[in-house]
């Protein structure tokens, strides 16, 4: 096997947008720090290649601001393998087109708008507005921040922990799974496939899902203020949440809190069901807190640090909520004391200072919102172990219950006794049914040996 490594480096002033059409190899997106444009690649031939010129297969082109690339398909049985590093600058509008390639973006801060056909688009920890398409491969998006629009025919479409103003998906023949998500406008749709999705709560929020063959399972935070209307045709309505609904027009109504963000949920075929959620999700807040830390580093300018300002009144308020479902008060107001520590910290923050002090004060701020969320956890599971010691006078559920099962009152009605027996006079019967078949001469007394051989085998 002979293996060729390719180096090229663009620098033009300006640049503004980068066009990659490639038909060549698998590509993996990086940022880069400077405004450069590095394209590192190795490409593996079945045997030694000594008339490949790069020049023949990468071309390039730039004007105005635009530079094109295009990675040209070598047309040789003898390629095994291509693949490519991309590093593109921040800011930067990228625009990809592939297909038979799978293409993976990390840790990128652009606009980007991706093409492909049969093959997977991976996107992580990337920030900025995404326009996504995929034909017969699948999305899969994960710590991504900025408005998403993605449409995919063929294949699965999967998120978590994303987070921006607007969320649009579409699928023809595939599912559409969401986790963790944080937007206001959002709008799923599935031709024929399930849709999963679960939000924190959000202000205001107004939020459509459609599948025409398929389920909806919407995951709906306790204390997420909604009004949720939900119209199947043929299909059931199901919900853990314990509140009225109403029914007229064949719409199912339910209302959540002062129910100020507006949820639509139509199936034709499918059930909908609707969960409440009371899991305390610390790892989406220490992300957010995280990515709190990483934007001060950078703020230089006013509008920047408006942008921080912004998302820490969202985090803020996602955490108060959280607090609200914490009975003891000591505990609740550590975190709201906290949380308006460090509103006022970004707020008074002057970005034209040395900002390590700052950034230690929110380090301080997120160990102080951690560790009042864990001992609120940790009296919450104290709790239910007493709960489980006196109610049932045991270490655990599972072992209250074995006990149960096992019992000689229970015992006989499950599992391998009753199964025994059930399949016993199976036998019996099927024995009986052979002597008879044999008798009437409607099979031979060799068949009536092996099947009652079989029989004895079971």
């Amino acid at each position: 096997m002979s293996k060729i490594n390719l180096e090229k480096k663009w620098v033009f002033d300006p640049l503004h947008t980068v066009v990659i059409e490639n038909h060549l190899a698998k590509l993996l997106f990086q940022a880069d720090e400077g405004q450069e444009v590095n394209m590192e690649g190795i490409i593996n031939f079945s045997h030694s290649q000594d008339t490949f010129q790069t020049e023949d297969y990468i071309q390039s082109e730039y004007q105005d601001g635009i530079l094109k690339i295009i990675l040209q398909d070598i047309d040789s049985d003898e390629v095994k393998d291509a693949v490519f590093t991309i590093t593109i600058p921040e800011g930067v509008y990228l625009k990809v087109k592939t297909d038979n390639y799978p293409i993976s973006l990390n840790n990128l801060k652009n606009k980007l708008k991706v093409l492909n056909e049969n093959s997977p688009i991976y996107l992580q920890n990337c920030q900025g507005d995404m326009h996504l398409e995929n034909e017969n491969g699948l999305i899969r998006l994960s710590d991504c921040e900025g408005n998403i629009d993605a449409k995919l025919e063929n294949g699965p479409l999967s998120a978590s922990k994303i987070s921006g103003q607007t969320l649009h998906l579409e699928n023809e023949n595939g599912p559409i799974k969401v986790r963790m998500a944080s937007f206001t406008e959002v709008e799923l749709y599935s031709e024929n496939g399930p849709i999963f999705y679960e939000t924190i709560p959000v202000e205001n929020g107004n939020f459509q899902f459609k599948t025409e063959n398929g389920s909806i399972n919407l995951v709906l935070p306790n204390n997420f203020d909604f009004t949720l209307e939900a119209t199947t045709q043929w299909g059931r309505v199901k919900t853990s949440f314990d509140l009225p609904i109403t029914f007229n027009d064949n719409i199912y109504t339910m209302i959540n809190g002062e129910g100020t963000s507006h949820i639509k949920a139509i199936s034709d075929n499918g059930t909908i069901k609707i969960n409440a959620e009371n899991r305390l999700n610390l790892d989406f807040v220490m992300n957010k807190l995280e990515q709190i830390k990483i934007a001060l580093q950078k703020v230089n300018s006013e509008a920047e640090k408006q942008k921080v300002v912004e998302m820490v009144n969202k985090i803020t308020t996602y955490i108060n909520r959280l607090a609200d479902s914490i009975k003891e008060e000591k505990i609740k107001e550590k975190i709201t004391s906290a949380t308006s520590k460090l509103k006022d910290l970004v707020v008074n923050f002057d970005f034209r200072e040395t900002n390590d002090k700052v950034i230690k004060s929110v380090e301080d701020i997120d160990s102080q919102i951690q560790d009042a969320f864990k001992e609120g956890i940790k009296n919450i599971k104290e709790s239910v172990d007493d709960l489980k010691k006196h109610r049932f006078h045991t270490e655990s559920v599972a072992a209250y219950v074995k006990k149960i099962l096992d019992s000689p009152q229970i015992k006989p009605y499950l599992g391998g006794e009753h199964k025994k027996k059930e399949k016993e006079n199976i036998a019996d019967r099927s024995r009986i049914k052979i002597l008879e078949m044999l008798e009437a001469g409607k099979i031979t007394a060799e068949e009536a040996e092996r099947l009652l051989k079989a029989i004895g085998k079971e």
